[in-house]
């Protein structure tokens, strides 16, 4: 998992650098209130498939990763990644 986290923001931050400067304060403003919407969704809950998080929030996976590892790296989450599903 961690590698599609590291892939993921990878693009994101090329992306990034070819974005205006109203553009990165837009997404940054998007990024910080959908990271409080899926606090709040994780609150209550002791463990949450990524699928379950994408589903809820109409968002890829790929993009609830990205946000998941960004919240696990801030200290905000602890995540851990599990071997696929059969």
């Amino acid at each position: 998992m961690s590698k599609e986290v590291f892939s993921v923001a990878s693009h994101s931050y090329e992306l990034a650098t070819y974005s205006t400067p109203e553009l990165r304060g837009l997404f940054n403003d998007w990024l910080n209130e959908i990271e409080r919407e899926i606090m709040a969704f994780l609150k209550n809950r002791k463990t949450v498939d990524p699928d379950e998080v994408a589903k809820k929030f109409r968002l890829k996976r790929k993009s609830v990763i990205f946000i998941l590892g960004k919240l696990a790296g801030e200290g905000k989450i602890k995540m851990r990644a599990s071997g696929a599903k059969a």
